[in-house]
């Protein structure tokens, strides 16, 4: 199995911040116990506060699809995407590892 890594640039609304970690803070809950998810990380830009980046790992693509079609799934996002703009943009990539100098 190779690991993947779903990386997503979002733009949150202006006064929406705090909904949007809290309710991104139930998601990643959820996720720590889903089977296949390996970690995650939220960060937000310094030079536009608006712009998150949302980076999780996982086992394999099939663990990405398992989520994404668990039934709850939809229903535990649709807080977290209500605060945010429609561009969102969202891209998954094999993780490959590198030497260590």
């Amino acid at each position: 199995m190779e690991r993947v890594r779903v990386i997503r640039l979002l733009n949150v609304r202006e006064g929406r911040e705090a909904d949007f970690v809290e309710s991104y803070q139930g998601v990643r809950d959820r996720a720590l116990r889903f089977p296949g998810h390996l970690g995650e990380q939220l960060c937000r830009s310094i030079d536009n506060p608006g712009q998150w980046l949302l980076t999780s790992e996982w086992e394999s693509l099939e663990s990405v699809k398992r989520w994404r079609s668990d039934p709850d799934h939809e229903v535990l996002v649709e807080p977290m995407n209500a605060c945010l703009h429609d561009d969102r943009w969202t891209a998954v990539f094999q993780v490959r590892e590198t030497a260590d100098k």
